[in-house]
């Protein structure tokens, strides 16, 4: 055999055992082999005895998508209840610990768990209040968790919330994550993850998560926030409170800014852009801290009769009547909460590190440093667009 027929000869051989290769993979596994896990709901139950010692003990939901579309509800004791019109499962167990939980997990199901695409977790009311650290110190030490994983608390029970239908999303866990990410884009509020929680715990800072409730048709809505401080829920907020605590944060994305006008009217601004910086200084023995808030904005509805756009005075008065109105309300909303949590909801800490005299005062006595805390708010505040309409209706205006 020639030289040239054997160089030919292997050269086939490669190129063959290299297609045997690509041809499959070594550690494949059938998607129906898999349970891809998208959501996690845990609260607590009453203390009970376990192995001879008194542990907390918690409700754990684990939510599955079904690949088939046929889904249902696994409980404790092995039953289930499928219908071919959900595309999840639920699996409910009660364990003293996560970890055992996970396993009783793979003993219940036919299948190896997957975390690699959860989306949601939901806390519930009665585990926030007592503290998530257990949760917290499980999640984080998963190999396959994801920092942008949403966490909300959940204000009811939980498997309320993981079946509640949706009508955008196959699963319910899809819907809620959906929910609060949507929530944290468009109403200016700070964002509620994984990766957001574990900065915060590692840098002992209080931290918000959004909450999700039923309203009376049994529909999911987030319209609160819950505040934690040292992994406990000490309070909430209303949607407006988390949007000012966003603007004083510097947390500006997008967002829709609505001021009032006579007869229950609105105007509406949307933010473009925008920044908070802080100016800290020590008077007399006491806090100083100046959040200057500069936002670019578009004006997007204008209810209030009688007034035009034609003149550039004009807009430079609605920005100076609106910005006061900002400034007002953050000022109010500030001093509101440092005095209600006296706890560093303002996340100064990680802007004050230039700061060191205000810094350690803070890090050393929280409380105290918000009880002595004094609050000023500037805002320069800008319209940048106005649309194509320059007149707004006339004062008197035919129905």
């Amino acid at each position: 055999m020639t030289k040239r027929r054997r160089n030919w000869l292997a050269a086939v051989t490669v190129i063959l055992f290299i297609g045997v290769l690509l041809a499959g993979c070594w550690d494949y596994r059938e998607l129906e082999k898999r349970a891809v896990i998208v959501g996690i709901g845990v609260d607590e139950l009453p203390p009970a005895t376990y192995k001879g010692k008194k542990m907390r003990m918690y409700q754990v939901l684990v939510q599955v998508v079904e690949p088939a579309g046929a889904g249902g509800n696994l409980g404790a004791g092995g039953s289930t209840q499928a219908t071919s019109r959900k595309a999840y499962t639920n699996i409910v167990i009660t364990t003293p610990s996560f970890s055992e939980g996970i396993e009783r997990i793979v003993s219940l199901s036919d299948r190896i768990p997957n975390l690699a695409h959860l989306q949601l977790i939901g806390v519930g009311e009665t585990l926030a209040k007592n503290g998530i650290n257990e949760l917290y110190d499980f999640l984080t030490r998963l190999p396959q968790m994801r920092r942008h994983t949403e966490i909300i608390v959940l204000d009811g029970p939980v498997s309320r919330f993981f079946t509640t239908p949706s009508i955008s999303q196959p699963t319910p866990a899809l819907h809620m994550a959906e929910m609060a990410a949507n929530v944290q884009r468009t109403l200016v509020m700070p964002e509620s993850n994984l990766g957001v929680v574990s900065k915060s715990v590692r840098g002992h800072i209080p931290f918000i998560l959004v909450t999700a409730s039923l309203d009376k048709n049994k529909k999911i809505n987030m319209k609160q926030a819950a505040v934690f401080d040292r992994q406990k829920m000490v309070g909430t907020l209303s949607t407006d409170q988390m949007q000012d605590l966003s603007l004083l944060q510097n947390e500006i994305e997008r967002g829709l800014l609505s001021f009032p006008c006579s007869g229950g009217k609105k105007a509406g601004l949307q933010i473009l852009a925008g920044r908070s910086r802080i100016e800290p200084a020590m008077r007399n023995g006491r806090p100083h801290v100046t959040f200057k808030l500069s936002l670019q904005t578009g004006l997007i509805e204008y209810q209030c009769l009688g007034a035009s756009f034609s003149e550039p005075e004009q807009i430079r008065k609605a920005e100076r009547w609106y910005g006061a109105m900002l400034k007002k309300r953050l000022t109010a909303t500030a001093n509101k909460l440092k005095d209600k949590f006296k706890a560093d909801v303002f996340r100064l800490t990680t802007r004050l590190k230039n700061h060191p005299d205000l810094y350690h005062a803070l890090k050393r006595d929280p409380k105290t440093f918000m009880e002595q805390m004094v609050v000023d708010v500037n805002v320069d505040l800008k319209i940048r667009t106005i649309g194509s309409s320059l007149k707004t209706p006339d004062r008197v205006s035919n129905p």
